[in-house]
């Protein structure tokens, strides 16, 4: 796909947003734009000059929808008028009333929360290895090593949770289904067969990550939802995107090593419970302001990781996605 003006992290930053914001208005869309009136979900998974690319869930059939653009765009601000006319458009061929306006937003802890951890997040995000992760351009066994420090961090985080069972605020984050350790154990035997334990060694990033999470998470619960609200929300927004674009990548059928990123339910009200978690949590601001400071901790731990797959990656050969 040619990206025409639209770089690399303009494209992901637009199909974040379209998937944390916009995921039901994406549903609309397909349905009566793009041919598909039985699709229950719509990941946006890309776009060029030309158009937009979603992954679609219609029935028991999980499948790519390209929908175009009414002409050629040139410039980022272009998208968000297309967006808006496509979610009219698809309004009106669905017989729904007009657009309504738009609800004055009502700020809350989970909104501070975002907006003061942007830019830790944003960071995290800036490294060869997620750039080609997020483009489906990793090797399989460079993948895979993700996900070996992905199960260590999740055993630990779940084993917080298990915990954290007694703590009326901090174990009502942890939602049915989320838990994500069993999943990434089916991938691990998916990419490294019955053996995959004996491929799961912390790099020297996630054992400085384990150290933190062990620190912080079993005693402190407001600690406890700090890590857990970094990992659990980026696989529901982001890491949508990144298992559409495996899937296609790997040629991977049946779910198999993507388990991971499905959940069940749909992100975004999954994502919508969580805030209203975080809304409501009888925290003070002095806790609050203590939580977003480990979040911002858990953030530069991630960035750690990163850097360390990035190191990783340049050293190693280069191997196409399919091998």
């Amino acid at each position: 796909m040619e990206h025409g003006p639209f770089t690399p992290d303009v494209i992901e930053a637009i199909t974040r947003h379209m998937n944390d914001d916009h995921a039901e208005d994406s549903v609309l869309i397909v349905r009566a734009l793009g041919g598909q009136p039985a699709a229950t979900a719509a990941v946006t998974t890309g776009m060029d000059a030309d158009g937009i690319d979603f992954a679609v869930t219609a029935g028991e059939q999980r499948l790519p929808v390209r929908i175009p653009w009414s002409r050629r765009l040139t410039e980022r601000a272009q998208v968000r008028a297309e967006v808006v006319r496509m979610y009219d458009e698809a309004r009106q061929a669905l017989g729904l009333p007009a657009r309504p306006a738009p609800a004055r937003p009502r700020p809350g802890f989970a909104a501070r929360l975002r907006a003061a951890t942007r830019t830790d997040h944003d960071a995290g995000e800036q490294s060869a290895y997620m750039s080609a992760l997020a483009g489906g351009r990793l090797g399989r066994d460079e993948y895979a090593v993700l996900v070996t420090q992905l199960y260590l961090l999740y055993d630990v985080l779940e084993q917080a949770a298990d915990r954290m069972r007694s703590d009326e605020v901090a174990s009502a984050f942890d939602l049915p289904g989320f838990r994500r350790r069993d999943a990434l154990r089916a991938d691990l035997a998916f990419f490294h067969g019955p053996r995959w334990a004996e491929q799961v060694r912390p790099t020297a990033a996630t054992r400085r990550y384990l150290d933190r999470l062990r620190e912080v998470c079993f005693d402190w619960p407001g600690g406890f939802v700090a890590h857990h609200y970094t990992r659990y929300l980026g696989d529901l927004s982001g890491g949508q995107v990144i298992a559409a674009r495996l899937v296609r990548a790997y040629g991977l059928t049946d779910g198999h090593g993507v388990r991971f990123y499905r959940f069940e339910g749909r992100p975004k009200a999954l994502k919508d419970r969580y805030r209203a978690l975080l809304d409501t949590a009888p925290w003070d601001e002095a806790e609050q302001a203590r939580i977003i400071d480990e979040v911002k901790v858990a953030y530069r731990l991630n960035t750690e990781l990163n850097a360390e797959l990035d190191a990783a990656l340049g050293s190693a050969p280069r191997m196409g996605p399919a091998a």
